[in-house]
C-alpha cells in the first residue's frame, strides 16, 4: 500500500492526556479498531401535555409536541490493548501495569485533601488521535474498566484490555457541598 492510500493502517497514536498536568498521557501501544462517539439529544413532552384537562382529544392526525430539554455533551467509549507478551514487527515493549496506572491516575481524585478545588477533582483529559483526522476531544473519564489476560510465572500482567468512557467537558468543576 502507498503514504497516500485512505485505508493504510495509521502512523498516529491515539492519546489520552491531562489538560490539568502536563506529561500525565497515556500513548495506544496499538491503535483501537473502533472509537464510538454518541450524542444525546434531550426531548421530553410538555408538562401540559401531561396534565389531565388541558390534553386535547387525540386523533391521529394531532401533531406529537415534544420540548427541547437542554445540550447535552458528547461520550466516547474507546477499548485501548497494553501488550507485554508479544512484539509485533519490532513494536516497543509497553509495561502494561504502568500504562494503567495512567490511567487510574487520570481517572482518580488529583488531591482530595487540598484547599484548591481544582486539586479535588479528577484530570481535565483531552483525546487526541492524529492531526488531520478526528478533532481533539476535551473530556473527563467517566468509568474505566481493566481486564488483565496474560501473566507471567510470577504475577506481573502482561497483556490488558481497558475499556475507557469519556464524557466531554470543556470546563470542570467540583460541585460544592
Amino acid at each position: 500500500m502507498s503514504s497516500s492510500d485512505p485505508f493504510s493502517q495509521p502512523t498516529a497514536k491515539l492519546t489520552i492526556g491531562s489538560l490539568d498536568e502536563s506529561g500525565v498521557q497515556v500513548q495506544a501501544q496499538y491503535n483501537p479498531k473502533e472509537l464510538q462517539v454518541d450524542q444525546t439529544v434531550p426531548w421530553k413532552k410538555p408538562d401540559a401535555a401531561n396534565q389531565t384537562g388541558t390534553q386535547k382529544s387525540s386523533s391521529s392526525d394531532d401533531p406529537i409536541a415534544l420540548e427541547f430539554t437542554g445540550a447535552e455533551g458528547r461520550t466516547m467509549s474507546v477499548e485501548l490493548l497494553f501488550d507485554q507478551y508479544e512484539e509485533f514487527g519490532g513494536g516497543r515493549v509497553v509495561n502494561v501495569a504502568s500504562q494503567v496506572a495512567i490511567l487510574e491516575t487520570l481517572a482518580r481524585v488529583r488531591d482530595p485533601k487540598s484547599s484548591d478545588e481544582k486539586m479535588r477533582r479528577p484530570h481535565q483529559c483531552v483525546v487526541a488521535w492524529g492531526g488531520r483526522g478526528l478533532p481533539s476531544f476535551k473530556c473527563v473519564i467517566e468509568s474505566l474498566s481493566t481486564k488483565y489476560t496474560v501473566f507471567s510465572s510470577d504475577g506481573e500482567p502482561l497483556r490488558a484490555t481497558c475499556t475507557v468512557k469519556l464524557k466531554e467537558a470543556h470546563a470542570v468543576e467540583k460541585k460544592a457541598k
